[in-house]
């Protein structure tokens, strides 16, 4: 191998995110941080709007427990792909069949827009992939073992002028296979927190509560007559909005552990270092709220105290690693210490 060849395939990203939809503003931003550190500012817009469009197809239709996000750099090119260890076939993944009324549309239109902004308009949930293959200079789909990769490159020249194409099963140039990287490899800012020896119950019950939280909230902040509830159910949607895909992960891998009959697992969750202060915003946040449910003013139960220890636990674990390189301290350990 080359030294160019060498110094190419280092510049990889790679994360592994739940294939969930809270999962794609995550993506979105992994990819614009890593572009930007490269120095490719000027694909993030369309590079940001191809991965969001790839990765919320695979969480919302792939059937799939996962996504796996890469971005490669090419020089003069970056390649994005999406994994899935989902069902669905290659011969699904077509533009066309995803947008029946495109080609009379750009008739009706006549011309007075381009393709992409009738594509960003069009009233269908399937317009996804027709981007990807308007923004693309090339694009494509190949079959894993258990599931399937879709990969889109976007250059810095202007792209040819084309409609929605069908995606490319074989690729024929020099880099068939992208580079294997460990999920550790992120963009600058990036980290990987890993919640060891996680208990299973506790971690998918403090996931059930915050949503019964949020929901009842909401509820009650809807009569306009409830400034105190309003204010709260606005602050816990706020925060639970910015570290979405961290929680979304952590919520996958406890789910899989549990149907595995596993009472521990460890959660790695990958985010940017700036989240740490929102998980102490949500812990302030969801203690505020248990102090209205043990008022009784709230009808979902207050946090019993091993929830609460979890949840400081937990606050403890991602803030102290995202800010002070922390080793991870097992549930087991930590209680053991206090």
């Amino acid at each position: 191998m080359t030294q160019d060849q060498t110094t190419r395939d280092e510049r990889v990203l790679r994360v592994r995110l739940a294939a969930d939809a809270a999962s794609v503003p995550g993506a979105r931003r992994f990819v614009a941080d890593g572009l930007r550190a490269w120095g490719h500012d000027g694909l993030v817009d369309d590079a940001s709007l191809c991965v969001s469009e790839l990765a919320g197809n695979a969480a919302l239709h792939a059937h799939s427990t996962y996504i796996e996000v890469a971005v490669m750099d090419l020089d003069r090119a970056v390649r994005l792909l999406v994994e899935d260890d989902g069902p669905a076939p290659l011969e699904a993944i077509s533009p066309r069949a995803m947008l029946p009324d495109i080609e009379e549309s750009l008739e009706d239109l006549d011309g007075e827009l381009d393709d992409i902004e009738l594509l960003l308009n069009a009233p269908t949930t399937g317009r996804g992939l027709a981007i990807v293959s308007v923004l693309a200079s090339d694009w494509g789909v190949e079959a894993l073992e258990h599931g399937k990769r879709i990969w889109a490159e976007l250059t810095a020249e202007p792209a040819p002028e084309h409609g929605p194409r069908e995606p490319r099963t074989r690729r024929d140039n020099a880099l068939d296979e992208p580079v294997l990287v460990s999920p550790e490899e992120l963009p600058p800012g990036w980290i990987v927190v890993l919640l060891a020896g996680c208990p299973v119950d506790l971690s998918l019950h403090q996931d059930q509560h915050l949503d019964e939280l949020v929901r009842e909230l909401t509820l009650m902040s809807a009569d306009g007559e409830n400034a105190e509830s309003a204010r709260l159910a606005y602050r816990l949607e706020v925060i639970l909005r910015t570290p979405a895909q961290a929680r979304a992960a952590g919520r996958r891998q406890a789910q899989a552990a549990r149907d595995r009959g596993e009472r521990f697992v460890d959660v790695e969750m990958a985010l940017p270092r700036e989240f740490s202060p929102e998980v102490r915003r949500l812990n302030d946040a969801v203690t505020e709220a248990d102090r209205l449910c043990e008022q009784q003013r709230l009808l979902t139960l207050a946090s019993p105290q091993e929830l609460r220890d979890f949840r400081s636990w937990m606050t403890e674990e991602i803030t102290g690693q995202a800010e002070r390189g922390s080793t991870p301290t097992t549930w087991d350990e930590w209680r053991a210490s206090r």
